[in-house]
């Protein structure tokens, strides 16, 4: 991503920024902290646009790379520009599905890729697809152990209830109950894991026989 270094220097100007304004708002903010509040949302809608920015380039940068017949796992020096985008926006979601997924499957990077998904769910709790890779990416790693995938699995199904199904990859409920049964099959230290197992797989198989014949929908 050589010669492209405007969103860069946007950046580092842009946190020099925040850095100095926080101390201005704490040396005059009032009691009722009003000029802080105004600066931090300032500098809060600042910094998201300058991480959309960087991430449509990145996304520029991934076509590009892909078409010039370059294996996607070789790509390691769109990570920083990661980082960056994370530090302008923390509650950038796709930023760590896409760096914890690469890092901890791709790269062989595991423990990194999940450190980084486990600061995507703390920072953003409420959304669905942070939660799913982080799910995923356990049960793929093979990471720990099966109980720490399940309680991530269940974790999302939580979402998805709290959201009543009302999420952007609808798909990925009925994959979250298969992702329980395999999971549960390898649980050999869990009681009964096996008659559990099966319980989540008749699970799975129910939402994705109802979703083909258009009696489970989430657009009622």
């Amino acid at each position: 991503m050589k010669g492209k270094t405007i969103p860069f220097v946007a950046a580092a100007i842009f946190l020099a920024v925040a850095v100095y304004s926080g101390r201005l708002a704490s040396q005059a903010a009032s009691p009722d902290n009003t000029a802080t509040e105004a600066v931090s949302q300032g500098i809060g809608q600042i910094g998201g646009f300058l991480a959309d920015i960087l991430w449509l380039q990145l996304d520029q940068y991934h076509h590009i790379w892909m078409y010039q017949g370059n294996e996607w796992v070789t790509a390691t020096d769109y990570l920083p520009q990661l980082w960056l985008i994370i530090k302008l926006d923390p509650t950038f979601a796709d930023a760590y599905i896409d760096g914890g997924y690469q890092l901890a499957i791709n790269l062989d990077e595991v423990s990194e890729g999940i450190r980084l998904l486990q600061e995507g769910v703390r920072q953003c709790p409420d959304n669905e697809r942070v939660l799913w890779e982080y799910a995923v990416v356990l049960w793929e790693a093979d990471y720990y152990s099966p109980r720490l995938t399940e309680e991530a699995t269940w974790q999302y199904l939580r979402i998805v209830r709290e959201k009543r199904g009302l999420i952007e990859e609808s798909w990925n409920e009925g994959n979250a109950y298969f992702l329980l049964e395999k999971t549960f099959e390898r649980d050999t230290l869990r009681r009964n894991n096996l008659e559990i197992s099966r319980h989540y797989s008749n699970r799975c198989s129910f939402i994705r026989q109802s979703r083909i014949e258009g009696v489970w929908s989430n657009e009622d």
